[in-house]
């Protein structure tokens, strides 16, 4: 197949899947005399692995599909290879077997305590190389562990080492992944496209410890927000998010914004609040992953960039609004929970200065003035639901 050009960044990356097409006879021989095993129907399959990024948004937009695949595979059981955040995501979730958590980014570069010998032992029928960037990593590793039934995304090249190819575009990374198990369950996912994380009375308990000490408990809206990002590629400006801020506490001076991050972002976002005022506070390295999934439940909005926050706040199903990465392509990034709000103009694959000019037309205003309305809907609704 010719790769398509529309999903790569530069010349020299279509060059090399389209040169991955070309060798396409000689690496589906390597895979073969490598992965031996006989290639299987899905209803066959009674061990399978999942493979995939480990970043916290890209494990929970993964979630969104995990229910169907195993309705849709009775028989098989899934173990998922993923890094320790990913593991404390997963946590608790019915449709997971085993949990291997390695400590870094993703499943392709992983380390001890698990070794390719180690894996091999898992005897595994089938992996699903759920990857949509560099996904030839995980399709070399499955090549390695040998594991005979090869799922893969092949848009991009090394279609070859793949058995079970899977082709999409223009389509966002949860429904990617919704095809993908469309395809190998033979059934149409209906269920809406939102994260699942699984919390428990401790992490409930430890959000509520965090919520009864933050400032401000007259506040009549609750609006997290996330500003700072570890993302090098397509971060937005955080002088954007500062403004719409801004602009939200002018509109609903009641209202209490949270700022929230990491240990290491406590003074960036220390100086923020000050800046913003005292209906401003500020949350960061005090709750653990999960504690921080139950906080956002208890709030009424989220605005932020296009970060694992993000994801987490889809999954805790309150309106969200967020700064699409403007370095990938904009449909792969975009919205896909129907309570989120992509509030990035219109571009894909812009340098940083670029996005930057775009972002300058962003209106603060009839931004905060979105985010108001939809944390009071759902301020009410919440209301509505404990009156029950």
């Amino acid at each position: 197949m010719i790769p398509d050009r529309t999903q790569f960044r530069d010349r020299a990356r279509y060059v090399a899947a389209i040169a991955s097409e070309l060798a396409a006879p000689m690496l589906r021989t390597c895979a073969r005399a490598y992965a031996g095993g006989k290639v299987t129907p899905p209803s066959e399959w009674r061990r399978g692995l999942i493979m995939g990024s480990g970043h916290i948004g890209d494990v929970l937009y993964r979630t969104c599909s995990l229910e169907q695949l195993t309705r849709g595979l009775p028989a098989c059981q899934w173990s998922y290879l993923t890094t320790h955040d990913g593991a404390e995501i997963l946590r608790g979730n019915p449709a997971i077997a085993d949990i291997l958590a390695f400590n870094r980014e993703t499943a392709a570069d992983f380390v001890p305590p698990f070794s390719t010998k180690d894996l091999r032992a898992g005897n595994f029928d089938v992996v699903l190389c759920t990857d949509n960037i560099a996904h030839h990593r995980a399709l070399w590793l499955s090549v390695r562990l040998g594991i005979p039934n090869r799922v893969a995304f092949i848009q991009k090249g090394f279609s070859a080492l793949a058995t079970i190819p899977v082709t999409t575009t223009r389509a966002s990374w949860p429904e990617q992944i919704r095809i993908m198990v469309d395809k190998i369950t033979g059934s149409t996912g209906t269920e809406p496209l939102r994260p699942h994380i699984y919390l428990n009375a401790t992490d409930r308990a430890a959000a509520q410890s965090e919520w009864g000490d933050l400032a401000n408990p007259d506040a009549t809206l609750t609006i997290a927000s996330a500003v700072t990002t570890r993302q090098q590629l397509g971060a937005p400006p955080q002088s954007l998010l500062h403004g719409i801020l801004r602009s939200v506490l002018e509109q609903a001076p009641r209202a209490r914004v949270v700022l929230t991050g990491t240990s290491a972002d406590s003074q960036t976002l220390a100086q923020l609040a000050a800046d913003l005022g005292p209906r401003a506070l500020v949350s960061a390295g005090r709750l653990q992953l999960r504690e921080f999934a139950a906080f956002l439940t208890l709030c009424d909005a989220f605005v932020g960039s296009d970060s694992g926050p993000r994801h987490l706040a889809n999954a805790a199903d309150i309106p969200v609004f967020f700064l699409r990465n403007m370095a990938v392509p904009e449909i792969e990034a975009g919205r896909y929970c129907e309570t989120e709000t992509d509030i990035a103009p219109p571009g894909q694959y812009l340098s940083r200065a670029e996005a930057a000019r775009r972002l300058e037309a962003v209106d603060h205003r009839a931004i905060a003035s979105a985010i108001v309305a939809a944390a009071v809907a759902q301020h009410g609704e919440a209301a509505r639901r404990s009156a029950v």
